[in-house]
């Protein structure tokens, strides 16, 4: 029997019981004597439970009792100032031979202007890419020598640069960690590669239904017109040039601005002569003053309803002020939001929400830690069908925590694992040295860092309840509710909730003005000259004017998708319309069909066994990369105004050394990496960044003459782990192609 016919016998039998009599009082014929009476019963032959030993006894070892926090014993500190005015602080701990380099720039996103979003994320990126001693490659190779390790790190109020080595190595981190920040190159060729692992990054969040919904609510939060409220994407990021990150460089990256720690095996009178020496070229500079803004009030409650079609969980934020971290509530507030949702399973958020309602996996509540105050946020998911009743849940504990605070309990808990915690956090010598730093940038002292244990264990609940009563604002405060809008939505409405409704894939919070055209790239004239001429060579190889003549072109092939751990057969047919219409119709496993199509000015559609719809907003631009790329096409997009293209150095792929050339579009959208083989001088291979935060890289082989144009017949593209190998069978060019092959069916 098959599985169908199992299924279907199985259906049968229920529908059967389904269909029986209607259930109603049993009638259960009975004989003369039937019951309880004159009836034999078993004996009960199971023995008695033995003794416990342990009853009572009064001899039994009890747990001790629970000893109040103490301070954290800190190891030798040292603080000195260099000549240039550079804050040194030495956390000096022999017990491995290691020595850490932290320095701290005091300017991150926080203090990025609006015109420049991103630039403090991808100076950093940067920074490891080329300096004017060494370039990336070199970078990596003198700290990988050693077993160490290197990089730059921009966050909201801060951007570091971390060295670590083993001690008879320091004088590397000596060298290259001064030359980070005095001598930084910002090579054009590093600037495109960061931008576009920036950019496919950015991407990735439309994929990242936690991401997304973040970003949405700080956003919702703080508006369009403070910087927590801004979201970095796609088109701020292109926008950024080299000379903005020289000018974000020079006037951040000053001594008097930065604060250095050393932590570990060191010789504190040594090192004093070594980092005067390894800084001296850093000279002394006016620190400009650090922008400031305003928090909006919060006019009641807001809801957002992020539209993501076909979800089945909607991911859920309430959000609200916090508290900074020099606030005399910050450390009661640590213990209520602990017992709230800080507490994992333990907290009320979880145990409500998961335990008890059953509307989600977890459940949680968090605030930043920043010198000014940021977001208190609670997260959490659930199905679709219970998101407002999961909603209401998570009200309801925000009124409860603030009307009565944690109970004596709660706070007995959150004082034992904040305090026993934190001892484990800076146990390391780099990780106490982070702690006294980041203490200094908020205005707190070395005390501080060794007594936050004391400080959260002298924490009452009538100091925790106050808190929660003064921190949290029941009546004002943010939503956003991010899942299928159209489940969603009418559950808002029965509930009386106002909502504003927008789709996934819009843009978050200001974007630059589409009049405003991108700064263009300044590129080596020598690379640039260097690059056309070998794209000349390889246009010419494939059918030269045969291919700048190109109307139309259609090809077919067959061959292997594998994805997931499997691999199935796969069909395609690929059908292009120049300038600006494109088809593609693939048949997975010889069952399913799928196929999208961009019809010029009038969009894109799919259509799978799912159904057809239009492409959503966010897909239309990754299709228009796959045109734009197109291995027919490519090597035409030099020619087109105001493209940007640049020789790079020769790369070895396969054992064969090969030219490359990258190419990147007037208006900065697209960018590919193109790999040309020295003999044939035929494109063999392409690199480029596409949605879903992957890279797509693409090898052809195989060439052919099809009406004198060279064509691969052999293609293989692997992208996040899915790789197809395709072999063409049928090419024909400039066929006959009616429009209406890429307009949107009717049904």
């Amino acid at each position: 029997m098959t599985r169908t016919s199992i299924a279907l016998a199985l259906a049968a039998l229920t529908v059967g019981a389904a269909c029986g009599p209607k259930a109603g009082p049993a009638v259960i014929p009975t004989l003369p004597g039937d019951g309880a009476d004159h009836v034999a019963r078993p004996t009960d032959d199971t023995p008695p439970a033995a003794p416990d030993p342990w009853a009572g006894r009064a001899d039994l070892i009890e747990a001790p009792p629970v000893r109040p926090p103490q301070p954290v014993t800190l190891p030798p500190i040292e603080r000195f100032t260099l000549p240039n005015g550079l804050e040194v602080l030495v956390v000096k701990d022999s017990r491995l031979p290691v020595v850490s380099l932290q320095l701290m720039i005091k300017a991150g996103r926080a203090d990025e202007p609006l015109a420049r979003l991103g630039v403090a994320e991808l100076t950093a990126d940067l920074l490891p890419k080329g300096t004017r001693k060494r370039d990336a490659l070199a970078i990596a190779r003198t700290i990988d020598h050693v077993g160490g390790h290197i990089r730059a790190l921009a966050g909201f109020e801060a951007t570091w640069l971390t060295c670590t080595t083993m001690t008879k190595d320091a004088k590397v981190c000596l060298e290259l960690l001064p030359e980070m920040v005095t001598q930084p190159s910002f090579p054009e060729v590093e600037i495109t590669r960061a931008k576009e692992a920036q950019v496919v990054g950015v991407m990735r969040r439309l994929d990242d239904a936690p991401a997304l919904a973040a970003a949405h609510v700080q956003n919702l939060l703080w508006g369009d017109d403070h910087v927590r409220g801004w979201t970095t994407s796609p088109e701020w990021i292109r926008r950024l040039t080299r000379a903005e990150l020289v000018t974000w460089h020079k006037t951040w990256f000053v001594p008097g601005n930065a604060m250095l720690a050393v932590s570990g095996d060191v010789d504190v009178p040594r090192l004093k002569r070594d980092l005067t020496r390894a800084f001296a070229g850093w000279a002394r500079a006016p620190v400009p003053a650090r922008p400031k803004h305003v928090a909006p009030p919060i006019g009641g409650i807001k809801v957002r309803l992020v539209d993501k079609p076909r979800q089945t969980q909607t991911q859920i934020r309430v959000a609200q002020y916090g508290v900074r971290h020099d606030d005399p509530r910050f450390f009661p507030t640590l213990v209520w939001n602990y017992a709230l949702g800080g507490g994992a399973f333990s907290s009320r958020l979880m145990q409500v929400v998961r335990s008890e309602g059953g509307k989600t996996y977890g459940a949680s509540s968090a605030f930043d830690r920043n010198a000014e105050r940021g977001s208190f946020v609670v997260t959490t998911f659930t199905r679709t069908a219970e998101t407002v009743a999961t909603l209401e849940l998570v009200l309801r504990e925000l009124q409860k925590m603030h009307a009565g605070g944690p109970t004596d309990d709660e706070v007995k808990a959150a004082i034992a694992n904040l305090a026993g915690s934190y001892v484990m956090r800076v146990s390391g010598a780099d990780d106490l040295a982070g702690a006294l730093v980041t203490a200094d940038l908020h205005g707190l002292s070395e005390a501080y860092v060794a007594n936050f244990p004391v400080l959260v264990g002298q924490v009452s609940r009538e100091e925790a309840a106050e808190a929660a009563r003064s921190v949290l604002t029941p009546r004002a405060f943010v939503v956003v509710l991010l899942g299928d809008g159209d489940r969603i939505a009418p559950q808002l409405q029965q509930a009386g909730i106002p909502f504003e409704r927008v789709r996934f894939d819009a843009p978050i919070g200001p974007q630059p003005e589409a009049a405003t055209p991108t700064t263009p790239t300044t590129i080596d004239p020598k690379l640039a000259a260097a690059g056309v001429k070998l794209l000349d060579a390889a246009l010419a190889a494939k059918g030269g004017d045969k291919v700048v003549a190109l109307k139309a072109l259609r090809m077919t092939g067959a061959g292997k998708l594998s994805a997931q751990g499997q691999t199935v057969d796969v069909e395609l047919t690929r059908t292009l319309l120049l300038p600006d219409r494109m088809r593609m119709d693939i048949v997975i496993a010889k069952q399913f069909q799928i196929s999208f199509a961009l019809d010029g000015a009038a969009g894109g559609w799919t259509r799978s066994p799912g159904g057809l719809e239009d492409l959503p907003a966010a897909q239309l631009p990754e299709l228009a990369r796959q045109r734009w790329v197109d291995p027919e096409l490519v090597l035409l997009r030099p020619r087109e105004p105001g493209a940007r293209v640049t020789a790079l150095p020769a790369e070895k792929v396969d054992g064969k050394v090969l030219d490359v050339v990258q190419v990147t579009s007037a208006d900065g959208a697209h960018t590919t990496r193109l790999y040309l083989d020295p003999a044939t001088k035929l494109l063999v291979a392409q690199r480029y960044a596409s949605g879903g935060g992957a890279e797509t890289v693409e090898r052809f082989d195989d060439y052919r003459e099809v009406a004198g144009i060279r064509i691969a017949h052999r293609r293989v593209s692997s992208a996040a782990g899915e790789v197809s190998d395709i072999t063409v069978d049928k090419v024909e060019v400039d066929p006959a192609i009616d429009r209406a092959t890429f307009a949107k069916p009717r049904s």
